[in-house]
């Protein structure tokens, strides 16, 4: 279980050796990576390893990869050696961040940050090895291990099993901390916060000591604020039935296992989700609705200034479970997408980049995606737009769509003559696609028309506008 006793090690880990940069040392037993070496103003930081797909199971649609993280302060100069591969080629992601190495010779190179928190996938051959680098803005609030109502990690390796969270209860991971098990809350005013890591690799497949890593389970006013997650059991953050949920400088990296969701937001309502990192096997954000807290609708989420990366399925899916009143006032502003792969297991089921599928009689409406960038790589789809009863519908009906927009979006990266397939569909008189506009939707450097190629409208729509 947690400890206390770690006032000494708290007190140690607050004072800066740099003025504007705050080092983690990796804490002995925590599986480091021999692929890259980092220096940052001169102090080295740590590189943990990534683990890969477990291929027993289902292809391995990720790779090996390494993520170190940091905090820091105005301007910072990131010395990077990769051992294993040159770095001539090597691209920085997101673009849009801007960052560009002052120096590259062989596998060495340098760059300059000074944008707190930059979240930055460092990719010497694209997918193939990459380093993620979470450099955190610098910690500000940090609990006490003795205050009331926080159960404190201190730097180390911790078997942790589950921690429970229940009323005013805050669990603070430090940086250098790993925390093996997972976390079950339920209650009001709970605080899950700090720079360590929580690990799940050790559980097998849907059988950790929690039923997410972090499962919110019918909770009211939620922090989740600047920790790293690493390789859940199964679905990694989980809401349901919740309300009045922030997540934070959330950094998820999470290939272990199939069903490896990113965030799940589950018969929940006000919800915010900015400034975070996912790279998840399966689909990254997930709406749905399973009858928690008396059908609670899905109301009010904005995801903002976030990267997203999958594996497999979908990058964004909305709708399939639908045991809810509806799904409505859904924002997702400022991402980047990284990277998505459209393998999936099942082939009735288009694995785009994002899909909005409401089926069980639920109404899916007033949706909005905004200053989206998508890193384009060939796939053949990346939207689906229609009604659509899944195998994991438990009423066997269609939903409706309606008062959706698509404004400056933004598909480039490599053009093998298939500019991304949009499909629009209707199914019947009673389950329809309305008002869907398309505004600044600019594929490999070609504004989107209903004319366009690869551009399908079908069945009962109406008031699709293209501009």
């Amino acid at each position: 279980m947690f400890d206390v006793n770690f006032l000494t090690l708290y007190i140690e880990s607050t004072q800066m050796p740099d003025g504007n940069l705050k080092a983690y040392p990796a804490p002995e037993g925590a599986k480091l990576s021999d692929d890259y070496r980092i220096k940052v103003n001169g102090t080295p930081v740590d590189v943990y390893r990534g683990e890969i797909y477990d291929q027993t199971m289902s292809p391995p649609f990720g790779g090996p990869y390494s993520f170190a993280y940091f905090d820091f302060s105005g301007t910072v100069e990131v010395e990077v050696e990769s051992t294993k591969q040159w770095l001539r080629d090597v691209v920085i992601r997101p673009e849009s961040k801007g960052v560009s190495p002052t120096h590259v010779y062989r596998g060495n190179m340098k760059f300059n940050l000074t944008e707190a928190p930059s979240y930055l996938s460092i990719e010497p051959d694209a997918k193939h090895g990459p380093l993620l680098l979470f450099a955190n803005a610098l910690e500000t609030s940090a609990p006490a291990p003795t205050d009331v109502g926080v159960k404190y990690f201190g730097p180390g390796l911790h078997q942790a099993g589950a921690i429970e969270l229940t009323d005013n209860e805050t669990l603070y991971i430090a940086g250098g901390a790993v925390v093996r098990g997972g976390v079950h809350a339920k209650g009001r005013n709970i605080k899950i916060l700090g720079r360590g890591i929580i690990d799940g690799l050790k559980f097998p497949w849907f059988q950790g000591p929690t039923n997410t890593i972090i499962d919110l389970d019918h909770c009211e006013d939620v922090m989740i604020d600047g920790i790293v997650v690493k390789d859940g059991w199964g679905w990694n953050l989980n809401m349901r039935g919740c309300r009045n949920v922030t997540v934070r400088n959330f950094k998820l990296v999470a290939l272990h296992c199939m069903n490896n969701d990113g965030i799940d937001i589950c018969n929940t309502r006000d919800v915010l989700i900015e400034d975070s990192f996912i790279r998840s096997e399966d689909d990254c954000i997930a709406i749905k609705g399973f009858g928690f807290a008396d059908r609670q609708v899905v109301d009010n989420v904005l995801v903002r200034r976030t990267s997203l990366w999958n594996d497999r399925a979908h990058v964004w899916r909305i709708g399939c479970e639908c045991r809810t009143e509806a799904m409505r006032n859904i924002t997702f502003r400022d991402i980047d997408v990284l990277h998505y792969v459209t393998n999936y297991w099942n082939c009735d089921d288009l694995p785009t980049c994002v899909s909005l599928q409401p089926a069980e009689d639920m109404p899916l409406e007033d949706i909005l995606f905004e200053d989206i960038r998508i890193n384009h790589e060939g796939q053949e789809w990346v939207f689906e737009i229609m009604p659509k009863m899944t195998q994991w519908a438990e009423k066997k009906t269609l939903g409706r769509i309606r008062n959706c927009t698509f404004r400056n979006i933004s598909l480039n990266g490599t053009f093998l003559g298939n500019y991304g397939k949009i499909k629009l569909h209707g199914p019947d008189p009673e389950h329809t696609v309305e008002n869907v506009t398309f505004e600044n939707v600019v594929r490999h450097g070609k504004i989107t028309r209903k004319d366009s190629p690869s551009v399908e409208v079908s069945g009962h729509t109406k008031g699709i506008v293209f501009r």
